[in-house]
């Protein structure tokens, strides 16, 4: 696999397609995310998002999201917006998870493939958006789908692919780090270590750490991709 196609480079590539949205419309926060074939997200790419936040958003908040992809399976959606319903119908999330972060107003955009979604974009606003911010966004919308289906054309050569904090998580394992020591390194919680360790498992396909290392450290040919 050349270097082009590297996960550690596609998440600068996602980094800077995030960047260069918040300068087109102003953003409090965003957030990139791959859809896997459950309709869930995973692989996410943080902006301006602090990873404690996003954690919280994922042990506690997550179900009640309503802007989640699999809420939005109509193939022609490839934007969808808070409306007044979605405030009162979801107001155990505006006011238990929106607004303690500053967040007052969010815009997803779907990216799809064969019809189906395969990666989102969440925007996030202090202030809401405008009708001409969401033309905008929706505007921009095929520079981003090209951009993004570039990198995600290895994903079914590379159905366990992980991230570049993933592979760090692996690096540390394999080092003898335990889940404390590599919270304190990365200064993230110890929750969080433990989900990203639970994506690693379920990706490369192993119970436990003795099964990663030994997994990890099989020869380059014999080894499943990472």
């Amino acid at each position: 696999m050349s270097a082009l196609s590297t996960p550690r480079h596609n998440d600068v590539i996602i980094a800077r397609c995030l960047q260069t949205i918040s300068q087109l419309i102003p953003l409090s926060s965003a957030v990139f995310y791959r859809v896997n074939k459950r309709m869930t997200p995973e692989n996410y790419i943080l902006h301006n998002i602090s990873e404690n936040t996003h954690q919280q958003y994922l042990d506690y908040f997550q179900p009640l999201d309503p802007l989640l992809p699999s809420r939005f399976t109509h193939p022609s959606i490839t934007m969808a917006g808070m409306t007044p319903g979605l405030y009162d119908r979801y107001r155990h999330y505006y006011h238990g998870f929106m607004l303690p972060n500053n967040v007052r107003d969010m815009t997803e955009i779907f990216i799809r493939r064969d019809r189906q979604i395969v990666a989102g974009i969440s925007l996030m606003r202090d202030t809401l958006f405008s009708s001409e911010e969401r033309l905008r966004a929706q505007a921009v919308l095929p520079l981003i789908e090209l951009a993004i289906h570039e990198l995600l054309q290895d994903d079914n050569a590379l159905p366990g692919m992980l991230t570049a904090k993933e592979r760090e998580i692996v690096s540390m394992v394999r080092e003898g780090a335990s889940n404390k020591l590599i919270a304190r390194q990365l200064d993230i919680s110890l929750s969080t270590v433990k989900t990203h360790l639970r994506n690693i498992f379920a990706k490369t396909e192993v119970v436990n750490r003795t099964e990663l290392v030994s997994r990890t450290l099989m020869p380059t040919g014999q080894r499943p991709l990472l």
